[in-house]
């Protein structure tokens, strides 16, 4: 049931034993959100634990917090009263953090665009940039004092799905609270170095390979590659190391749709959209199961071959280009 962020505040305020769960394949705005909710409950004295039941990517652990998150097997005995779950769009995009749930989720906090509800207590609101400036409303309106750790984990999340502020999602809102972040001890150097200055020298060899699949089609409108599973093993990666891949292809002078097709494991394709000014990606995505943002969105499709879904998707793609030119 969709509520104001106020009647989340009251039923967290009649918390003892808090459990929040992030997402599978987990961003910046997931980690930070899961982390950051988890310290600062803890500092309202509440007892809290963060769980993501899949693996966090390396050059996020040296920012404050991260370690706090805990996986899958230690916290299976771990007794809560309230269960928050924190940026998925639905209670797939937790995977087997969903077997820590004794019934629905409690409260859960989005700002996904598809999200249709899944809690006993759901927000949701797309405007928001970061489900982590849903987290920073919270813990303001909560009353509890940011220390430079806590201000710093809460930005990374902002940062991220912003796109380092970058992205149309940055509003008036984003700003201020960055400031009040950075204000407070937040390093945004800190966090974009980690974030953005990681790449390893078989990532970019991967990279190399990468840009021989792209294609530019719709006169110069949609822009798609892939990394398949061959690809990743010749040299000796995993889906890791395919972050930011598709931002080079968004990136490309007069693309309006980028999307980047990764085979891992084999025989999964998993897909992320991107757009810059006018396609809504999201509905792209959710056609075929998954969801997210306007202008960032992903799914995931079991049991299915790489060229064959290539084929489905890109012409999806150059559809919702056609109806927008039709409709503009």
């Amino acid at each position: 049931m969709f509520v104001k962020l106020e009647d989340i505040i009251e039923r967290i305020k009649k918390s003892k034993k808090v459990l929040v769960i992030g997402h599978i394949k987990p961003d910046g705005d997931d980690i930070s959100s899961v982390a950051t909710l988890t310290l600062a409950l803890r500092k309202y004295g509440i007892e809290a634990e963060g769980c993501i039941a899949d693996h966090i990517p390396w050059f996020y652990k040296d920012i404050n917090g991260v370690s706090e998150i805990r996986g899958l097997e230690e916290l299976k005995d771990y007794d809560y009263d309230t269960s928050i779950i924190v940026d998925a769009s639905e209670i797939s995009r937790i995977g087997d953090g969903a077997l820590l749930l004794k019934k629905r989720p409690d409260i859960t906090l989005d700002h996904h665009k598809t999200n249709e509800g899944f809690g006993e207590l759901d927000f949701c609101d797309p405007s928001y940039a970061a489900t982590a400036v849903i987290v920073y409303e919270i813990i303001n309106k909560l009353g509890i004092e940011y220390d430079p750790a806590l201000a710093e984990i809460n930005l990374l999340g902002i940062a991220t799905d912003t796109g380092f502020f970058k992205y149309s999602n940055t509003d008036v809102k984003v700003f201020s609270y960055s400031a009040s972040l950075v204000e407070k001890g937040a390093n945004i150097q800190k966090i974009a170095s980690a974030v953005l200055e990681h790449k390893t020298l078989k990532e970019l060899k991967l990279f190399s390979e990468m840009l021989n699949t792209l294609s530019v089609e719709e006169n110069g409108k949609l822009a798609w590659a892939y990394v398949s599973y061959e690809m990743l093993e010749r040299n000796n990666c995993t889906d890791e190391e395919t972050g930011g891949f598709v931002g080079e292809i968004r990136s490309i002078y007069g693309v309006e749709i980028a999307i980047l097709f990764i085979e891992w494991p084999k025989n999964q394709v998993n897909i992320s959209f991107r757009s810059k000014n006018y396609v809504d990606v999201s509905e792209i995505a959710k056609y075929f199961g998954g969801g997210g943002h306007i202008r960032a969105s992903g799914c995931s499709i079991k049991d299915a071959d790489l060229m064959d879904i290539i084929g489905k998707v890109v012409d999806k793609s150059k559809e919702a280009l056609r109806v927008k030119a039709v409709s503009s």
